[in-house]
This record gives C-alpha cells, sequence and structure tokens, in this order.
C-alpha cells in the first residue's frame, strides 16, 4: 500500500471512528433521556440534604435517577449532575460537561465530553480516577437515600416501636436527620418542632465532637410511612464545648 493509499485509509479510519462515536453518544443520551422521563413520571420522588445540597431521587425501593445540582464558589447554579441507575448499580453519570457510562461490573467504559466526544482514552491515570470517583460518588449519594435505623427499626416484623401520629412523624423525620447529618445527638426547646398532618419543621441543636451546632428542618412522611423530604440547613457555626 502507497502512502497516499494509507492516508486514505487512515483518514476513512478515523471517520468511521468519529461516526461510531456520535452514533454511540446519541444512543446512550436518549436512553439515559427515555430513563429520566419514565423515572420521573412513574416513581416515588425523594428530596434530601445531602452535603449542603437538596438532592432529588426517584426511587423503586432503591434509587433510579437521582439528581445533584451544581453550583459555583459564589453558589451560582451550573446545572445538574443526573446519576443513573439499574438494579441497584451505577449505569451511567450525565453532567453538564460529560457523560458516562458503567458496565455491570462497575466498571466505566464510556466517557464523552460535552460535544459528544471522546475525551480520555480507557486505562489512564485520568481515567481511572474519574471511574472511582463517580464509583464512590454514586454509592455516597445512593446510601444518603436509604431508610435509617430508626425507619428499618419500625418497619420490621414484631417491631418493639408503637408509635402514632406526630410521634411516629417525628421518629422518622429525627432518624433520618440523624442518618443525613451524622450527629451525635439532636435536641430541641419544648415546643419548638411543629409537627402537622405527617409534616415537621423547625429548629434544633446537633451535637458532633467538635461541638453543638443550630439548624433548622424540614420533612415531610409520605402515605407509605416513609420519609419523602427532609431538608436543612446549618443556622450558625459550631460552638465548641465549655472546657
Amino acid at each position: 500500500m502507497n502512502w497516499q493509499a494509507k492516508v486514505r485509509y487512515l483518514g476513512w479510519g478515523c471517520l468511521a471512528l468519529g461516526w461510531a462515536l456520535s452514533a454511540e453518544a446519541t444512543s446512550l443520551d436518549k436512553q439515559l433521556t427515555t430513563m429520566q422521563q419514565a423515572a420521573q413520571s412513574s416513581l416515588d420522588t425523594y428530596v434530601y440534604t445531602v452535603d449542603g445540597l437538596d438532592v432529588t431521587a426517584w426511587m423503586d425501593a432503591v434509587p433510579v435517577v437521582i439528581k445533584v445540582p451544581i453550583y459555583d464558589d459564589k453558589r451560582q447554579w451550573q446545572g445538574d449532575s443526573y446519576y443513573y441507575f439499574k438494579q441497584g448499580n451505577l449505569f451511567a453519570v450525565r453532567m453538564p460537561y460529560g457523560t458516562y457510562q458503567f458496565d455491570s461490573k462497575g466498571k466505566m467504559t464510556v466517557w464523552l465530553d460535552e460535544t459528544g466526544q471522546s475525551s480520555e482514552l480507557p486505562g489512564s491515570a485520568a481515567w481511572s480516577q474519574r471511574q472511582q470517583w463517580l464509583l464512590k460518588r454514586a454509592t455516597q449519594l445512593a446510601t444518603a437515600f436509604a431508610p435509617s435505623a430508626y425507619a428499618r427499626r419500625l418497619h420490621q416484623p414484631n417491631s418493639d416501636v408503637h408509635l402514632q401520629g406526630d410521634e411516629r412523624t417525628a421518629y422518622l423525620c429525627l432518624g433520618q436527620l440523624y442518618s443525613l447529618s451524622g450527629a451525635e445527638k439532636l435536641i430541641h426547646e419544648e415546643k419548638a418542632l411543629q409537627i402537622n398532618d405527617n409534616q415537621l419543621s423547625g429548629p434544633l441543636q446537633a451535637r458532633f465532637a467538635a461541638g453543638w451546632r443550630p439548624l433548622r428542618v424540614e420533612c415531610r412522611v409520605n402515605g407509605a410511612d416513609q420519609v419523602s423530604q427532609l431538608l436543612f440547613h446549618y443556622t450558625g457555626p459550631v460552638e465548641p464545648f465549655n472546657k
């Protein structure tokens, strides 16, 4: 094969690869859009505060799609990241600056940039680092939407917890708040929490290793006796323990 033929051969090969990547990106994008639309229209919606972000999950016992808002250093919204799961395993992640796909064993198989082009080579250091970060983040997010220890105890057969009405709502909401905040202890003043119609809101103090920190919570328990919304934000700095 002379050099002109080699150039033509390589040119057609690169063009074919570009077509293949473009088709792959289009197919994956359509699949993820379909998953997202189906989840939003047919599954229960849960909204929890995770790492200071109000994260939304569409659940079928376990998360199917999770949406995470992205903010810059000035807290300006930059878009959303979406994590897609199949049978509890991470299937894909779609962000404003890239799309990633995983196989059933947790191996990243596709990395496309915002234009739909292949961004990195499999096996590279960047590929491995991005794969590990996305898997870790997906696990963290999915775990955040797992029922709290309080909810598991309440719902287990022959449970020793027998609460109804407002006490049941408070038990479930505060249990989920313990799980999400990582607090060692939660306290509140008498009648500080407003509980009505399966909803709870109000100020609390959360104890951590470094001290107490004030926060405000808003919680809702759905008809299936599950915490469907748990939003909280800190209203002041940590107050160290008195020495």
